[in-house]
């Protein structure tokens, strides 16, 4: 074997290696990538709503007209806001 041929099998094994190894490579990342997209509320939630607005929504209101707030409303919005 010459020194053409030993140089052309080992260029070609070499390449075939680098292939592999790329291919091996990709695989890792695509196997062990992270989740890109960030945590986010489910499609059933609404998100809320900046209108300027302080406090909670009332969810109804009394026959006699007084409006009906969720018990989970931390801040009641004021009088000059209810108007």
């Amino acid at each position: 074997m010459d020194f053409s041929t030993a140089f052309h099998q080992t260029s070609v094994w070499m390449f075939r290696l680098a292939f592999v190894g790329a291919a091996v490579g990709i695989g890792y990342i695509v196997m062990t990538k992270q989740d890109e997209t960030p945590a986010t509320a489910p499609a059933s939630i609404a998100a809320p709503i900046d209108d300027g607005v302080t406090g909670c929504k009332p969810i109804g209101q009394t026959a006699s007209g007084k409006l009906v707030y969720s018990m989970d409303c931390d801040q009641l919005p004021s009088a000059a806001d209810a108007k």
